[in-house]
C-alpha cells in the first residue's frame, strides 16, 4: 500500500511534614503515615509487576514497557526502586531499538541518582548494548548519543527541579494554585545557587475553569521537584518540562492523547513492506515522540495487545505530511487491527 500526500535517586528530604495532602481522588485531608507512603509505593509496584508478566507473555513490546517504566518511575519514593525503574526503561527501549526513549531513561539517570559518574554510565550502557548484535549496537550507541544531546538541551528546567532545595515551606489551606504555583515561582529563584540563577519559569495553563484550592502543605529541605508533585498531586493536575519552562496542567490524560493523533504531523513515513506490527508501533512511537510540538515532546504511548500468535506483517507505506491519527488508521486497517484510547494510551489491539 502507498499513500501519498500533504528519570540512585536521592531524596535528602531531613523532615518531610505533609499536614494535609488531598489526592485527586480524595477531597480530604490526612497526614500520609510511613505505612501509606509504602502501600502508594507497592501499589505501583503491583500495577508494574501486572505490566511485567504481560510483556514476558509476549503481550506488550518492549518499547511499551521502557515507556511505562518511565511513566511511573516518579512515583517511588525510596530511591532504589526509583533507580531500577529508570534503568529497567533504559534497557527496555535499548531492547526496542528506541534511541528517544533510551536517551531520556539515561539523562535522567544521570540528573536523578547521586554518584552516577561518566565511567558507570559507560559500564552500563556498554553492558546493556553487549546483549544486542553488534551491528545493532554500533548505530545504536550513535543514535543514543544524538538523541542524548538533544535531550541535555532541554533539560535546564528539569535539572533545576531535581537541583534546588527549599529549606522550608508553608503553603495556607486553601490557597489557590495559582498563588501556589507564584510561590514556588518565587522560592525557586530565592533558593537557587547558580551564580546566575533565576530559578524555574512555571506556566499555569487555566483552560477556562476556576483555579482549585490546594490544601494545606508543610515541608522542610524538600526538593523542588517533589515540593511540585505534591502540589499538583493534590488537586488533580500534572506537570511537563518544556525547555526553560514548567507547563502545569488539569489531567486529562485521554483528551490529551486524541489531542495528540489530531496535532501531530509526520512529514515523512517509510514503513518498509513485511515489517512487523510490533516494529511499525515503534515507529508510530517514534514519529509521535520526534514530531510532538505540543506537550514537551513525550509523544504517544502505544501499547499493543499481543492476542494469540505472531505479530501480523504490515504492508508497504509511504505518507508524507500525515496526521498522526491517519497514519495509525492505515496501520491498523492494514492488519485486520483497531485501537482505542484509555488509560492515556492508545491501545492497539485485532479484530474480533
Amino acid at each position: 500500500m502507498v499513500v501519498s500526500g500533504k528519570d540512585k535517586r536521592s531524596i535528602r528530604m531531613k523532615k518531610l511534614v505533609v499536614v494535609a495532602m488531598a489526592a485527586a481522588a480524595l477531597a480530604a485531608a490526612a497526614m500520609p503515615t510511613e505505612e501509606e507512603f509504602a502501600k502508594a509505593s507497592k501499589d505501583v509496584q503491583a500495577a508494574l509487576n501486572t505490566q511485567i508478566a504481560s510483556w514476558q507473555r509476549g503481550e506488550i513490546a518492549d518499547g511499551d514497557l521502557a515507556a511505562l517504566m518511565l511513566m511511573n518511575a516518579d512515583k517511588f519514593k525510596d530511591e532504589a526502586r526509583h533507580y531500577a525503574c529508570l534503568q529497567a526503561a533504559f534497557a527496555a527501549a535499548v531492547r526496542a531499538g528506541d534511541a528517544v526513549l533510551a536517551a531520556k531513561a539515561y539523562e535522567r539517570i544521570c540528573a536523578e541518582t547521586d554518584g552516577f559518574t561518566p565511567k558507570l554510565g559507560e559500564a552500563m550502557i556498554g553492558k546493556t548494548l553487549a546483549k544486542v548484535d553488534a551491528k545493532k549496537a554500533k548505530h545504536f550507541r550513535r543514535r543514543l548519543d544524538e538523541e542524548r544531546a538533544n535531550v541535555k538541551s532541554c533539560a535546564s528546567a528539569a535539572d533545576k527541579l531535581g537541583r534546588i532545595m527549599i529549606p522550608t515551606v508553608s503553603i495556607k489551606p486553601q490557597s489557590k494554585l495559582d498563588e501556589v504555583v507564584g510561590l514556588m515561582r518565587k522560592l525557586s529563584m530565592d533558593n537557587d545557587t547558580e551564580q546566575t540563577g533565576k530559578g524555574v519559569n512555571f506556566l499555569l495553563k487555566q483552560d477556562g475553569i476556576a483555579y482549585p484550592a490546594v490544601p494545606k502543605i508543610a515541608c522542610n529541605d524538600i526538593k523542588l521537584r517533589d515540593l511540585l508533585r505534591l502540589v499538583v498531586d493534590s488537586v488533580g493536575y500534572d506537570y511537563k518540562v518544556e525547555g526553560e519552562v514548567v507547563m502545569i496542567f488539569k489531567k486529562d490524560s485521554d483528551a490529551s492523547i486524541r489531542a495528540k493523533l489530531d496535532t501531530i504531523m509526520i512529514p515523512a513515513a517509510s514503513i518498509k513492506p513485511q515489517s512487523k506490527l510490533d516494529e511499525v508501533v515503534g515507529m508510530l512511537r517514534r514519529y509521535s515522540v520526534e514530531n510532538d510540538r505540543v506537550q514537551g515532546g513525550r509523544g504517544v504511548n502505544f501499547v499493543l495487545a499481543q492476542g494469540d500468535g505472531a505479530f501480523p506483517a504490515v504492508p508497504k507505506i509511504v505518507a508524507n505530511n500525515l496526521k498522526l491519527r491517519d497514519l495509525l488508521r492505515l496501520v491498523v486497517d492494514s492488519v485486520g487491527y483497531d485501537y482505542k484510547i484509555a488509560g492515556g494510551v492508545v491501545e492497539i489491539f485485532r479484530k474480533k
